[in-house]
């Protein structure tokens, strides 16, 4: 069995009592899984940051498991391909038979990831994504998709049914964060119960109505507070964005281990 690293310790800062959530966080994040663990991103509303949150998923995730790591860019925008160069795998020809064979034509993104952009996402995102990630999702630990906008009356149910796991990515104002937390429930009742996250990214800086949003129990929900960094692929300097972003990633991570 491969030896999967810890997580750097830089990722945490020096408060105490959040060095107290290291052990656990790495148990989610790192634990060795029985099938690949497909993770769907998607927003729920124009710029709400699925991509950006999809970036750093895949670097939380592969800082513990590198290369088993497969980040897929599904969105009709196409930002994620754009962001980190990725193409698709039109070197293919055959199914792979090793996971050699299932690298070999793959960009490397963050931590030693890997990226693919299938060719036509944008026009059909479920046929690309079962055209050229099903084939060689087996051979990672993990597969996070960005399917970026999708609408809850025409393609968000496909699109989630593709996951174990559904992070819906919506605005922390009241509405948003209200919407979205209304959609979990009919999308866990999809005949294949991906287990629905929502995060709410705080944009604006006035995320009250998020947090209060996050306060119920029906729905895992995460707050991502305001912070520029968002948008570079390291590690934000704000403590209280790397929290969050490490106990989302340890979220979508647990599974029905949680």
């Amino acid at each position: 069995m491969t030896r999967l690293s810890p997580l750097p310790a830089a990722l945490f800062g020096g408060a105490a009592r959040w060095r107290l959530l290291l052990p656990r966080w790495q148990r989610e994040i790192s634990t060795p899984l029985s099938t690949a663990r497909r993770i769907g991103v998607i927003s729920l509303g124009a710029g709400a940051g699925a991509t950006t949150l999809t970036r750093h998923l895949v670097r939380i995730v592969a800082a513990a498991r590198g290369d088993r790591v497969l980040a897929v860019d599904a969105a009709e925008d196409g930002a994620l391909a754009a962001h980190w160069r990725l193409h698709p795998d039109r070197a293919r020809t055959a199914p792979p038979r090793t996971s050699a064979e299932a690298t070999a034509h793959l960009a490397r993104v963050l931590e030693g990831a890997r990226g693919l952009a299938p060719a036509a996402a944008a026009t059909d995102p479920v046929g690309a994504w079962l055209d050229e990630a099903a084939p060689i999702s087996r051979f990672f630990d993990v597969v996070v998709t960005d399917f970026g906008r999708r609408h809850p009356a025409t393609d968000l149910a496909p699109c989630a049914a593709l996951g174990d796991t559904v992070l819906l990515v919506a605005d922390a104002d009241r509405a948003s964060a209200e919407a979205a937390v209304s959609l979990a429930p009919g999308l866990s009742a999809l005949p294949e119960s991906p287990r629905v996250v929502v995060a709410l990214v705080d944009r604006g800086g006035t995320g009250t109505a998020g947090r209060i949003v996050a306060a119920r129990k029906e729905t895992s929900v995460s707050v991502i507070p305001h912070d520029g960094d968002l948008t570079r692929d390291a590690a934000p300097r704000r403590f209280a964005t790397r929290v969050a972003l490490l106990g989302l990633g340890a979220d979508l991570m647990a599974g029905d281990r949680s």
